[in-house]
C-alpha cells in the first residue's frame, strides 16, 4: 500500500494530461479540432486553423499543465514522483482517455513538465526550438531539434532527471515520426496562421448550426452572386450525408459519420501518386486565340438561378483533380444545388484556388461557384460520397485506385472524365475499375473544353454506364440550361471514342504544323474515326456510337480547336519540335502520347489495320520524320474506302 499514493499522483497527472485545451477552444469556434488540419489537438494545429490568439491560449494552458503536474509530484514525491508525473501527463495529453485517445504531439505539455522539474534546461531547450522553427518557418523541425538536444541539456543542468529526459525524447520524436520523413524528403510545409480559416469556417458552419436536429428539414444551399438568386439564401441543410472536410484546407465541419480520425503521416500515406502535374486532366497551360482571359475574374454563372432542391435530391460529390476539366465539372455541378468538394494533392494550389475563387494555373479569368468546397485529404474526399468523379489522367487512375479503393464509399457512383487507355494494361478506365471496385461506374465523354464550360457556354456531352439508372443520375446532377447530357449503355464505345480520337488529334496537329491545310486534315478526322470505329467494334462496341458525341463530336473539335493540348502538341512537333521537347511546352499531361502506344498494342493483338495510329506512333517514337509517316500513308495500297 506504500506505493497507493504514488500511483494515485501518476494517475492524476495522466488525467490532468488529458485536459485538451485545443478541443475546447476548437469547440467555442464551432470545429472539431481533431477533425481540422493534421487532426492533432495542439498548439501547432490550432494556429494554423484558428489563428494566434486561440493557439496562444492552447498553448499556456498545455504549458501550465505540464507544469502543475510536475510541481505537485516533486513536492510530494521529490525526484522519482516528479520523472513518473511527467512522463504520465505528457502521455495524458498525447492518448487522452477523456477524448478517445486522440490528442495532440505533447510538446507545450513538455515544455511546462520541464519547466518545473529543470528550469534552466527547459529554457535552454525552448530557446532552440523558437530559433530553429523561426529561421527554418517549420514548427515541427524546431521541436525536433529541442527535443534532441533536451538530454544534453538535463545532462548539465540537473543529472538526476537524464532517464526521464531521455525517455521523453523518444516520445516526442514518435509523435513527429510524420514529420520527419517528410523533413527527410523536402516535403515538409512551412507554417501557416489560419486567422482567415478561422472566419471562413464560423461563417460556413453558420449554415449547418441545424444538423442532427432534424432528418426532413428543406434545403437551402444558396448563396453569394445576386439578391435575387443567391445571396438571401441560407442553408439548413440536415442531410446525414458528409462527415467534414478537411479544415486545414479551409473547408466547412460538417456530420461526423463515424469515420475515424487520422493522423497527418497517415494522410500523406493516402495521396494519389504522381507528381503534382500529373494529377491534373484537361489543363490550359499556354495562351490560346479562341478564350479571351480577363485581367479581373469574371462570374460566367451570375445569372445562373441556383435550384433550391430538397434534401433527399441533393447529392455530396467529390471531384478528384484539380485540373481545368474537374474544376469545371464541379462549378457545373454546384451550381445545380449539390455539394461539392474538389480535391487536389497540392495543398498550395487548392489554397490559392478556396481564397481567389479561381484556378488560377488551368483556368485563368473564371470566378467559381463560391459554395465549392476544396481539401487535400483524399479519405475525406472519397468517403461517405454519393457521387466520386475522376479528372486524373488515365495513367494515374488504376494506381489511384489500387491504393485507395478501400475508403471509397460502396455505394457512391463512381465517374470518370478521363480519356485514355493504360498501357501497361491495355485496359479502358471501367476494364480498370472493375478490378478494383464494384461500384457503379459511368464515364462521361463528348466534345468538352473546360475553357468553354467554365464561362457557361453551351456544352453536351454522353454519360455512359452499363446500369441504366447510374447514368441518368449523372445526367440528372450534370444536366443545365447549359450543359446537356445524354445517356448510353455503351461504355467501351463511349471510352474508345474519347481515348483514341486524341490520338488522331496529335495527327491533325502535326499536318497544321507542316502547313498541309484543310484537306490533310479532313482526310485524317475521316479516315481516323473509320479506324476507330474498326478497333472498338472488335472490341464489343456499338458502330453508332462513333457516329455520336463521344465519337464523331470529340474528334471534331479535338481536332480543329485551339484549346486542345493533343493538337496544340502535334502542332509543335510538326514545326520541327522531338515530341519531348513539345510535352515539356504543353505542361501538362498529353493522353494522347500514352494513348497511342497502348492503340497500336490492341491492334496488334486484335489484328485491326490501324495506319494512321501505327504512322502518329512511329513519329513519337522517333522513327519516322512526320514528312515520311504522311508520305507512307498516302502510299499504301490501293482499296475501298469502306474498307
Amino acid at each position: 500500500m506504500k506505493y497507493l499514493p504514488l500511483v494515485i499522483m501518476v494517475t492524476f497527472a495522466y488525467l490532468i494530461g488529458n485536459i485538451s485545451p485545443a478541443t475546447l477552444i476548437g469547440r467555442f469556434y464551432g470545429i472539431d479540432i481533431k477533425k481540422a488540419g493534421s487532426g492533432n489537438a495542439g498548439t501547432t494545429n490550432v494556429l494554423r486553423v484558428l489563428g494566434t490568439k486561440a493557439a496562444i491560449c492552447t498553448l499556456l494552458i498545455d504549458v501550465f499543465k505540464g507544469f502543475i503536474a510536475v510541481y505537485i509530484a516533486q513536492g510530494r514525491f521529490n525526484n522519482l514522483g516528479a520523472m513518473l508525473a511527467f512522463a504520465a501527463v505528457v502521455i495524458g495529453h498525447i492518448y487522452p482517455a477523456l477524448f478517445k485517445f486522440k490528442g495532440g504531439k505533447g510538446v507545450a505539455t513538455f515544455l511546462g513538465a520541464a519547466m518545473a522539474l529543470n528550469w534552466p534546461s527547459m529554457f535552454a531547450a525552448a530557446l532552440i526550438a523558437v530559433v530553429v522553427a523561426a529561421s527554418s518557418k517549420k514548427m515541427s523541425l524546431g521541436s525536433i531539434t529541442a527535443a534532441m538536444i533536451y538530454p544534453f541539456l538535463m545532462l548539465y543542468y540537473y543529472p538526476k532527471a537524464l532517464p526521464i529526459a531521455i525517455i521523453m525524447t523518444f516520445i516526442i520524436l514518435f509523435t513527429h515520426r510524420g514529420n520527419i520523413k517528410r523533413l527527410m524528403k523536402g516535403e515538409e510545409k512551412e507554417l501557416s496562421i489560419g486567422s482567415k480559416i478561422k472566419e471562413k469556417l464560423r461563417e460556413q458552419l453558420d449554415e449547418s448550426e441545424n444538423i442532427n436536429k432534424t432528418d426532413t428539414a428543406n434545403v437551402s444551399d444558396i448563396s453569394g452572386k445576386s439578391a435575387i438568386n443567391k445571396k438571401n439564401y441560407e442553408s439548413s441543410d440536415s442531410e446525414n450525408t458528409l462527415k467534414h472536410e478537411d479544415a486545414d484546407e479551409q473547408t466547412n465541419v460538417k456530420i461526423d459519420r463515424g469515420a475515424d480520425d487520422q493522423t497527418s503521416d497517415e494522410k500523406d500515406n493516402m495521396m494519389i501518386i504522381g507528381s503534382d502535374n500529373e494529377l491534373v486532366s484537361e489543363a490550359t497551360a499556354i495562351e490560346h486565340t479562341k478564350i479571351n482571359v480577363s485581367d479581373k475574374p469574371i462570374d460566367y454563372y451570375k445569372d445562373v438561378d441556383i435550384p433550391h432542391l430538397k434534401t433527399e435530391d441533393k447529392r455530396v460529390v467529390s471531384v478528384i483533380g484539380n485540373g481545368s476539366f474537374g474544376t469545371a465539372i464541379a462549378n457545373v455541378i454546384a451550381h445545380n444545388g449539390h455539394r461539392v468538394t474538389i480535391y487536389g494533392r497540392n495543398k498550395e494550389d487548392i489554397n490559392n484556388t478556396r481564397e481567389s475563387r479561381v484556378n488560377e494555373k488551368y483556368l485563368p479569368g473564371a470566378l467559381l461557384y463560391d459554395k465549392i468546397r476544396f481539401t487535400s485529404n483524399i479519405r475525406t474526399a472519397v468517403g461517405k460520397r454519393d457521387i466520386i468523379i475522376f479528372a486524373i489522367p488515365a495513367q494515374q487512375f488504376g494506381a489511384f485506385l489500387e491504393k485507395n479503393a478501400k475508403y471509397i464509399d460502396k455505394n457512391a457512383i463512381v465517374v470518370n472524365l478521363a480519356k485514355g487507355i493504360e498501357n501497361k494494361s491495355l485496359k479502358t478506365m471501367s476494364q480498370i475499375a472493375k478490378k478494383f471496385i464494384k461500384n457503379k461506374y459511368v464515364a462521361v465523354s463528348g466534345p468538352s473544353h473546360a475553357e468553354e464550360i467554365v464561362r457557361n457556354y453551351p456544352t453536351t456531352v454522353v454519360a455512359a454506364a452499363e446500369d441504366e439508372k447510374a447514368a441518368k443520375e449523372i445526367q440528372n446532377i450534370m444536366m443545365s440550361k447549359t450543359f446537356r447530357v445524354y445517356t448510353t449503355n455503351d461504355i467501351i464505345g463511349v471510352e474508345l471514342g474519347g481515348a483514341l480520337k486524341n490520338v488522331i488529334a496529335l495527327g491533325t496537329g502535326i499536318t497544321d504544323g507542316m502547313n498541309f491545310g484543310d484537306n490533310s486534315k479532313a482526310a485524317l478526322m475521316t479516315r481516323g474515326i473509320h479506324e476507330i470505329s474498326r478497333l472498338g467494334e472488335t472490341m464489343g462496341a456499338k458502330s453508332e456510337t462513333f457516329s455520336g458525341l463521344s465519337g464523331i463530336g470529340d474528334l471534331m473539335v479535338t481536332c480543329s480547336s485551339d484549346l486542345s493540348r493533343n493538337r496544340r502538341c502535334g502542332l509543335l512537333i510538326g514545326g520541327g519540335m522531338t515530341p519531348e521537347e513539345a510535352v515539356a511546352e504543353i505542361k501538362t499531361t498529353v493522353e494522347g502520347i500514352y494513348t497511342v502506344e497502348a492503340a497500336s498494342k490492341l491492334a496488334k493483338k486484335l489484328k485491326v489495320d490501324m495506319p494512321i495510329t501505327n504512322a502518329i506512333k512511329a513519329v513519337i517514337d522517333g522513327k519516322l520524320n512526320p514528312r515520311d509517316a504522311v508520305e507512307m500513308l498516302m502510299n499504301r495500297d490501293r482499296k475501298q474506302e469502306n474498307k
